[in-house]
């Protein structure tokens, strides 16, 4: 049997480490038949649709996230459409985790696994398989050849695999954790799969040639120390490293194939110093003078080794994303955060004045409290600390998050479909959200561009603050009619 993991990324130079991982960990539990395949958004869908269905997969496994998820949810269809229950379709991610009835009312997919995804993943597969290695000659479950006991065990399994997915009546294994699916017309939910210790899932790249021209996305740790109630990482507890020894081995192969990118999708890197130290120190000292290494780090926890040592670092070896997401303490204690604004100013002073890493700080339109004078204050404090990209973001009302279930206390309107992103609150209009929208354009467009490194502070001494200044340029934009036809980088600088 042919098993395939699919993704649609975002872009080219994404990808997707879920279906890796979880191809990686089945093939070290001995199961061997399972091919990946990655699209973008952007590609033509009947080219998508004919390439899933060109590998002539028995199941077809999709990762869903709220870039995707529209198109998934077509692919679904129509392979259904065409191919019957003569193919099985599973979907996991966040989307399937947090809305699994989405993929189940219309029997789009037939089961949805919960969580992390490597542990479930295999034990379906070993359903299929019942211990036999699938090799490209043979189909998952083995090769029929005489009526032995062991033909006739495999035979009922299969049987008994189409029952329980299959027929809605029939009892399902419960002890399997991390799987919704139907059963007498209703969703059944095991609970979100066990975490997978970090040493037993393998390295994803060995097999470099995949990946060219790409990012590379490497996960030293899973779980997050913080609970912010606009992410979906607020609901786990405790967070599991890999071991740093084998981080190390790891990276090396990276150094050594002068890999561009690695960027880290731990969710707070730097939430165990020593952790952190340890890594940095080792790039530090393996530098190949090529490969850029980004981290999502709380820039308020950094300890005074942690400053010196980015101190030493090659200008360009590393990058640091940081999210505020708001000065306001109202709205910061709303969604569980409490970081420490000073401590964030005096670490962004230290690292800018070393001028060998790139900072890039993060804010959040439409979180609860905050109004458009809240978000001016925010803005202005973030940009007074002049990080080299400043990222305008609008808050994603994800299922499964905290503020999801509060969104009617918070009169948190988003919309229907993917993203989901906030339309109005409380405390910002439509109109307001819009206005924050387009001076997010020209931020993206002026600050992060970096082409008007010296011009901007100049310019700046115009206006009564930098929101102020941006709120004319957008409102500049509007009234020429430069927001439908965006202007060369020519036009831009006649412009401003």
């Amino acid at each position: 049997m042919k098993i395939l993991l699919a993704a649609l990324n975002a872009k080219y130079i994404h990808t997707c480490p879920a279906i890796y991982s979880l191809k990686a960990y089945a093939q070290a539990h001995g199961i061997g038949m399972i091919k990946t395949v990655e699209y973008t958004i952007n590609d033509r869908y009947q080219d998508v649709l004919a390439g899933i269905l060109s590998y002539h997969a028995d199941v077809i496994a999709f990762s869903v996230y709220i870039w995707n998820v529209d198109r998934v949810h077509r692919l679904l269809r129509d392979i259904r459409q065409i191919k019957g229950t003569s193919v099985r379709l599973w979907v996991g991610g966040p989307e399937a985790t947090w809305y699994p009835q989405a993929f189940l009312r219309e029997e789009e997919a037939e089961l949805c696994m919960l969580g992390e995804g490597e542990v479930v993943f295999t034990r379906l597969v070993e359903l299929l398989d019942e211990g036999t290695i699938a090799t490209e000659d043979s189909a998952v479950g083995g090769k029929a050849t005489e009526d032995s006991a062991a033909d006739r065990k495999v035979a009922e399994n299969s049987a008994a695999w189409s029952s329980m997915i299959g027929d809605a009546t029939t009892a399902y294994p419960e002890t399997l954790r991390g799987l919704a699916f139907l059963k007498d017309g209703g969703i059944v939910q095991t609970g979100l799969a066990d975490p997978v210790p970090m040493d037993e899932i393998p390295f994803l790249y060995s097999n470099l040639s995949l990946f060219d021209n790409r990012i590379i996305y490497y996960e030293a740790s899973r779980g997050c120390p913080f609970a912010c109630a606009y992410c979906l990482s607020g609901r786990e507890r405790g967070t599991r490293y890999r071991n740093l020894d084998t981080v190390k081995k790891e990276l090396q192969f990276f150094l050594d194939e002068k890999v561009k990118q690695v960027k880290f999708v731990d969710r707070t890197f730097n939430a165990d110093p020593d952790f952190a130290i340890g890594i940095w120190t080792y790039i530090r000292d393996h530098d190949n003078g090529v490969t850029n290494f980004h981290f999502e780090i709380e820039a308020d926890r950094f300890t005074p080794e942690e400053l010196e040592l980015a101190a030493s670092l090659r200008p360009g070896l590393i990058q640091m994303e940081i999210g505020v997401q708001s000065s306001n303490p109202d709205t910061l204690r709303s969604v569980n955060r409490s970081p420490r604004l000073d401590r964030i100013r005096a670490a962004m002073e230290v690292l800018r004045k070393n001028q060998n890493i790139n900072l890039h700080l993060d804010l959040i339109a439409g979180l609860p409290y905050e109004d458009l004078g809240s978000f001016r204050r925010s803005f202005q404090e973030v940009y007074d600390m002049r990080p080299h990209q400043l990222q305008l973001g609008f808050l994603k009302l994800l299922k499964g998050t905290q503020l999801y279930d509060k969104r009617e206390e918070y009169g948190l309107v988003c919309s229907a479909d993917a993203p989901y992103e906030v339309l109005k609150t409380k405390w910002l209009s439509y109109e307001e959200l819009n206005l924050l929208h387009r001076i997010s354009d020209r931020v993206e467009e002026y600050v992060n561009s970096r082409g008007f490194a010296r011009s901007l502070p100049l310019a700046e001494q115009l206006f009564e603050d930098a929101f102020a200044m941006f709120e004319a340029l957008a409102d500049y934009y509007a009234e020429h009619g430069y927001e439908q036809n965006r202007p060369s980088v020519q036009k831009r600088y006649e412009i401003f």
